[in-house]
């Protein structure tokens, strides 16, 4: 099981729990009204559903990595609680060399290069040229036109 696929198991199961805890402490007592609030608890629901989608896509691309993962883990009550603690992650990997299947190729590291201060630069003076006048939106034109001209032929 990648690291990956578990940490967005364990990021569903905190947040699940969080909801429930939210659902219940932010009930609010008004004079004839007694109320949940429901967007800190729908938020939280989404992001329960939202980490279960991504867990469950890359579980799905494991599997097609891997075509013979996950056979043979039977169904008895031990080997289901076997499997849901080695997909959460409460057990350690045996020792040894571990398939990756979600690792990438090396980092490449780009050169050092002052263009994308010079474009952050420019779009600082785009937004407080537009709070504050034209005086500095055209000079942040300018220079955003510039810096991304030079990091583009960087």
């Amino acid at each position: 099981m990648a690291e990956e696929v578990r940490f967005f198991l364990r990021t569903m199961l905190y947040s699940a729990v969080i909801a429930v805890v939210y659902w219940f402490a932010s009930r609010a007592y008004q004079a004839f009204a007694v109320g949940y609030d429901w967007a800190g608890t729908t938020l939280l629901v989404f992001i329960v559903l939202a980490c279960g989608v991504v867990a469950g896509g890359l579980l799905v691309l494991i599997r097609v990595a891997r075509p013979g993962s996950g056979e043979g883990e039977g169904t008895s009550p031990r080997g289901v609680g076997a499997a849901l603690s080695r997909i959460i992650g409460f057990e350690h990997p045996p020792p040894g060399p571990r398939e990756r299947p979600l690792a990438g190729g090396p980092d490449l590291i780009p050169a050092a290069s002052a263009w994308p201060i010079v474009s952050a630069m420019a779009a600082t003076l785009i937004l407080l040229g537009l709070v504050y006048g034209t005086w500095l939106l055209a000079p942040g034109v300018v220079l955003l036109v510039i810096g991304a001209g030079g990091w583009l032929r960087h």
